[in-house]
């Protein structure tokens, strides 16, 4: 298969904007909200049609962008690793979106934002193991494109590891913007331009710690692991925690991350 960049963006934009934004219209047409934070089994909830299931679906497909894009153009280039290393960063793929929630975790605890409601232990944890492998199946896949395509070709044509993850963290922050669009455009321009700026600041952080772990794992089910339990994570925060404002900080530790990764472990 051609590894053609232009072809790949073309299929993961053109898909995914192409669903969400139908999605979106569709939604407004037909008077149904559109929910953008559900999972894969609240579908079937939404059957028959006059539920508003036909605009869920379309934007539930839109997810798959990258990985069309990926199909397409086939697997960049792997790079060589061994097997140490590839365990002993493993664990960072689990250790890592765990430690990034825990200051907002621990902040929106003592400013008193825990608030389950009524939902049992077992009930909350069930709802968040269903949202993680929802996840893994839906956000997951992304990384067939991202990192099983996107990253390998911009690390062989870029002069090192840090132009690549800019580069990869802007298009794949980019490729968010619809949905970023429909959340926060009823609050105004001065909501969404800054949340558009720090959303892009916090995805080039994940772009750099994802890659990294890529890079030196070469495994894409783990990356694809990490970024469902990363989304996870956040998910879980918003069950617990309903409201808090501070999910800013999960922002800002990556990007604490990124600095320990890059000062302890530089990659040329």
């Amino acid at each position: 298969m051609k590894q053609n960049p232009l072809i790949y963006l073309i299929a993961a934009f053109g898909w995914t904007w192409s669903c969400w934004i139908g999605a979106y219209f569709i939604s407004l047409a037909s008077g149904h909200s559109l929910v953008t934070g559900g999972t894969l089994f609240d579908l079937f909830a939404l059957i028959p049609a006059d539920k508003g299931w036909l605009p869920q679906l379309l934007f539930a497909l839109g997810v798959y962008g990258p990985l069309i894009g990926f199909l397409l153009v086939g697997r960049g280039e792997q790079r060589p690793t061994s097997k140490s290393d590839a365990s002993r960063f493993a664990a960072l793929a689990v250790l890592l979106p765990l430690l990034i929630g825990v200051p907002t975790v621990v902040v929106s605890l003592i400013l008193g934002y825990f608030n389950p409601g009524g939902a049992t232990p077992g009930a909350l944890l069930g709802l968040i193991g269903l949202y993680f492998v929802s996840n893994f199946l839906t956000s997951g896949t992304e990384e067939w494109g991202w990192r099983g395509f996107l990253f390998p070709y911009l690390r062989q044509k870029e002069a090192g590891f840090w132009p690549a993850t800019w580069k990869g963290g802007i298009i794949w922050a980019v490729w968010h913007y619809p949905l970023m669009v429909f959340l926060y455009l009823g609050q105004g321009p001065w909501v969404l331009l800054p949340t558009l700026v720090g959303f892009t600041a916090g995805i080039v952080a994940m772009n750099y710690i994802t890659n990294f772990i890529y890079e030196k794992t070469q495994s894409l089910p783990l990356v694809m692991g990490l970024h469902a339990l990363n989304n996870t994570v956040n998910f879980a925060i918003m069950l617990f925690f309903p409201g808090t404002p501070l999910l800013f900080l999960t922002s800002l530790m990556a990007w604490a991350v990124v600095a320990y990764l890059d000062k302890k472990h530089r990659l040329a």
